[in-house]
């Protein structure tokens, strides 16, 4: 039987962002920051924080997505994960789901693959978001 593991995080806060993102109706290619933000669960109890970058890397032809790449490092109680991909940036402001691979590199996630899925609830604010592994 494999190994599941499904992590809901239905208030994640973001508690800094630095960026040079100074207008979110019309970012630019090689804008990009770091921010840091903390994951509740259900309860509204703290289960862990993440910190990540993202640059904005390029415009998709055809759909003009603005293509974004995140990294992160989420940091839990029994364990960490990495997390890092692709994401456009204009669903990201838009509050659309988006998500990337992750990897658990610690404790009960060790080895463990999958997804991170979340979505901005209030951009700069907050967001909602899922991990998703197995083995």
């Amino acid at each position: 039987m494999a190994d599941q593991i499904v992590l809901r995080v239905p208030k994640e806060v973001v508690v800094k962002v630095v960026d040079d993102v100074h207008n979110l109706e019309d970012p630019q290619i090689g804008q990009g920051g770091t921010f840091d933000d903390e994951l509740y669960d259900e309860t509204g109890k703290l289960i862990g924080t993440s910190h990540g970058t993202f640059t904005i890397k390029y415009v998709r032809p055809g759909d003009d997505g603005l293509l974004t790449y995140y990294s992160e490092d989420i940091t839990l109680e029994d364990g960490t994960i990495h997390a890092e991909g692709w994401a456009d940036f204009h669903d990201v402001r838009t509050s659309e789901w988006v998500f990337y691979p992750a990897t658990g590199t610690s404790g009960r996630y060790a080895g463990l693959t999958g997804f991170r899925t979340w979505r901005m609830t209030g951009v700069r604010a907050s967001a909602e978001a899922r991990i998703l592994l197995s083995d």
